[in-house]
């Protein structure tokens, strides 16, 4: 399942300037009329409400001058989450090495995250404490549900709102309801959804695996554990 969120501007602001820094690849894909095929590049700047790409290998006698004014949708990787925004092209350069295009801010940008695997909903509430750099102390959540690469967590929004934003990197903590181990891993917010209940948020993690395999590994024989155990269980007369 492909799950999106509408960013804020505040937060659509943050991303695109995590996307210079760290030179994002883009995925352009214009309207048929304008040109035939995708265009991929990096992006260079951001600047006066526009993003300028660098092209990667369109050659130099394919000629851009069709896409000005083109309509196209734009995909990327930041943070290990899939960015999409909708845009259109303001400038291009052909005669530049690389070619370049010049597109507009986005009024609106989407962060999309694929649900690979199974998700475990506990049935008596689980606190989970993350610590986010720029506050002190943790915030105490309870767990929306888990799975072996992430954690959902229902916190009050007002406590969070100004504090963590998507892509940010945090650390969570929580133990199992079956289990003793504790589980103290880097993570990254990936998702922020209003709750039915009012003044409260689910905040989405994703675990960063790098450096934690051993550690991941356990929580995902943990979960299989517990699903097979509850399977046994709902078989019996």
């Amino acid at each position: 399942m492909l799950v999106t969120l509408d960013l804020t501007e505040r937060q659509a602001h943050r991303v695109l300037a995590q996307a210079v820094r760290t030179r994002a690849k883009f995925e352009i894909e214009p309207r048929p009329d304008a040109h035939s095929a995708l265009l991929w590049g990096t992006l260079a700047g951001n600047d006066k409400g526009t993003l300028q790409v660098d092209l990667h290998d369109v050659g130099p006698n394919v000629s851009l001058a069709a896409l000005i004014g083109a309509m196209c949708d734009v995909r990327m990787i930041l943070s290990g989450q899939l960015c999409l925004f909708s845009t259109h092209v303001l400038e291009v350069s052909d005669r530049t090495v690389p070619q370049r295009v010049v597109l507009a801010v986005p009024e609106t940008i989407q962060v999309a995250n694929r649900r690979r695997f199974a998700r475990h909903a506990p049935v008596d509430p689980v606190p989970v404490r993350f610590f986010v750099p720029a506050a002190q102390p943790p915030f105490v959540a309870i767990m929306s549900n888990i799975g072996p690469h992430g954690v959902a967590c229902r916190v009050i929004s007002t406590d969070i709102d100004d504090v963590l934003f998507i892509g940010d990197e945090v650390r969570v903590e929580f133990v199992l309801p079956w289990g003793e181990d504790v589980y103290s891993l880097p993570a990254i917010a990936c998702s922020k959804t209003r709750c039915r209940e009012e003044g409260h948020v689910i905040i989405g993690f994703e675990f960063v695996a790098a450096g934690h395999e051993a550690l991941l590994e356990r929580l995902r024989n943990a979960l299989q554990d517990e699903a097979a155990r509850l399977t046994e269980s709902e078989g019996q007369p």
